[in-house]
C-alpha cells in the first residue's frame, strides 16, 4: 500500500473520528521503548536478526464514546529498525538499520467495567507512519565502524497496533501503562525485491489530564 492510499485512508479514519459523540475528552504524553526489528531478513543476514531499542514516545487524545469504548489517536516520535550480529573468524559483525519515524496509531480501546481506579484495557487499531529522517545502516567490527544511508527504503509504513494496558487514577488524571505490538503490513523495499517488514514491541508509560 502506498501513500497515495494510506493518506486518504488516515484521512477518513480522522474524519470518522470528529464525528464520533464522544462523551468526555482527554489528552496527554507517554513515553517508553521500543524492541524493533525488521522480518524477511533472515536469508540475507542469517538467523541473529535481533531488535533494536529505540525511544518512543509523544502524545494522545482519548475520546470516550461511553464508559468501555474509547477511540485514541497517538502521534509518537518512534525509533525502528533491526540489529543483527554474525561471527566470522572470531570477530563478531553487528550491522544495524536506523529508521526514524511520525507514527500515528488511531486505537479502539476497550475498558474493562471494574469499580475502583485501576482500569485494564485492551485495544487495536491502525498505524500511519512517516520516514521523518535519512535511513542509516552501521556496521561495527572489531571497534571499528562504518555508517552509510540506506538506499530504496520505503518513506511510508501502514501497519496494525495492538495490546493492552492498565490506566491508574491519581489526582484528576490517571497514570498510563501500556504494552502493544506493530505489526508492519507493508513492504519496506521500494524496488519490490524484497519482502521486509517493520515489527516492533513498545512499553510506554504516561500520564492523561
Amino acid at each position: 500500500m502506498n501513500s497515495r492510499v494510506t493518506a486518504p485512508l488516515v484521512v477518513l479514519l480522522f474524519a470518522a473520528l470528529a464525528l464520533a459523540p464522544a462523551q468526555k475528552i482527554t489528552g496527554g504524553l507517554k513515553a517508553g521503548m521500543n524492541l524493533a526489528t525488521v522480518s524477511g531478513f533472515e536469508d540475507e543476514l542469517g538467523e541473529d536478526v535481533g531488535y533494536r531499542m529505540g525511544f518512543c514516545g509523544g502524545g494522545f487524545a482519548a475520546f470516550a464514546l461511553g464508559d468501555i469504548v474509547v477511540i485514541q489517536p497517538e502521534f509518537l516520535f518512534s525509533q525502528k529498525g533491526l540489529k543483527a550480529e554474525e561471527t566470522v573468524l572470531d570477530e563478531t559483525w553487528t550491522l544495524t538499520y536506523k529508521f526514524s519515524y511520525l507514527e500515528i496509531p488511531l486505537s479502539f480501546k476497550m475498558v474493562l467495567p471494574i469499580q475502583g481506579k485501576v482500569k485494564p484495557n485492551f485495544f487495536v487499531g491502525p498505524y500511519f507512519a512517516m520516514m521523518i529522517t535519512t535511513p542509516r545502516g552501521k556496521i561495527e567490527v572489531d571497534g571499528v565502524s562504518m555508517e552509510a544511508d540506506l538506499n530504496d527504503v520505503a518513506e511510508i509504513d501502514f501497519g496494525v497496533v495492538f495490546g493492552g494496558g492498565v490506566d491508574f487514577g491519581l489526582g484528576k488524571g490517571k497514570i498510563v501503562l501500556d504494552f502493544r505490538y506493530g505489526l508492519g503490513l507493508t513492504t519496506l523495499d521500494e524496488t519490490g525485491t524484497e519482502d521486509v517488514k517493520n515489527g516492533a514491541f513498545s512499553f510506554l508509560i504516561g500520564y492523561s489530564f
